[in-house]
This record gives C-alpha cells, structure tokens and sequence, in this order.
C-alpha cells in the first residue's frame, strides 16, 4: 500500500503544512491524516502546544511527538480497554513500535531533541517562546527548505513506513 507515490505524497504535505502553517507535531499528524486517516481530530487538536520541543522547550521534537501520536492512532489503547488484557497488551505493543521513530531520529540527526536538531540544523538552538529567538530562528530557514520542513516531511514518512512493516495500515 505504501508506495513511493504516497510517500512522496506524504512527505510534500509534511513539508508544505510546515512551510506555511508551523508546529511540526500537527504537522506530522496532518500528513497522515491527510494522506492515511485514523488522526482523529481531538488527537490533531492536543499536539497544538507539542511544537518546538513541547511548549517550545526545546525537549523532544514535535515531529517526533507527531510520528509517535499518529502509529498511536493506528494501534493505541482506548479508553474503553483502559485496564483490559486488550488494553494493555496494545500499550506495550505501542510502545515498542513507537521506539522505532525515535530509533530513525537518533539515526539521521543524533537525537530526538528538538534542541540538538536544531543545533545540527542552524548551528544553534533557539528558544521558541522569545520572540526575538523565533525570528532568528525563522530567518536562519527554520521553515525553508533546509530547515524544519524537512524534519517534519521525514517524520510523516517513518511514521508511515512503520505503520507498513508493522501491519498496521491495513487495520
């Protein structure tokens, strides 16, 4: 099913909703929505505040957070199966496919955090919630072609191929 047509297609919309609207972890989550479903609203709308390292703290990367919440989409644990045998058996499962994205991160740009991409990126890391910080940043290419946009667009990838060899988008 995952065949380069849609990853391409992933990846330009991973790219181009983070050139034009900002917050790599919506932005990873809505490539996958876009091109794959299963990202129901509810989960789009809570990775708001996940972008530049949740809160723009400089912490895990939102694209990373947003391939994890989207093969959580796929095969994570309801409400309803909470507690259950089920519940808990797709929580370990989760959890241990969702390493997966953080194991290609750590490949491709030595860690996770959104900092130290950053500063593998830019040269430096900026702090997000100060303004004067966010322009530079943003000046620097932090949504050009180099930047951030990239991030975003390999994440939705890797979330999907994931998703494939794990079986999980035929469900």
């Amino acid at each position: 099913m995952l065949n380069e047509e849609l990853k391409q297609k992933l990846y330009d919309t991973g790219y181009k909703y983070e050139e034009s609207y900002g917050g790599c972890c919506q932005c990873v989550l809505g490539s996958i929505k876009t091109n794959l479903g299963h990202v129901g609203e509810d989960t789009f709308k809570a990775a708001t505040a996940m972008a530049g390292g949740i809160a723009a703290s400089g912490n895990t990367c939102g694209a990373c957070t947003g391939a994890i919440l989207a093969i959580g989409s796929f095969l994570g644990r309801d409400f309803e199966n909470f507690g259950t045998p089920e519940g808990l058996a797709n929580k370990d499962k989760s959890t241990m496919i969702a390493r997966k994205v953080l194991e290609r991160f750590e490949k491709e740009y030595g860690s996770f955090a959104c900092s130290e991409i950053q500063k593998k990126l830019y040269g430096k890391p900026y702090k997000m919630y100060i303004p004067e910080e966010k322009a530079e940043f943003l000046a620097n290419g932090g949504h050009g072609p180099n930047g951030c946009t990239q991030v975003v667009a390999k994440a939705a990838v890797w979330a999907a191929e994931i998703l494939e060899e794990e079986g999980l988008l035929d469900k």
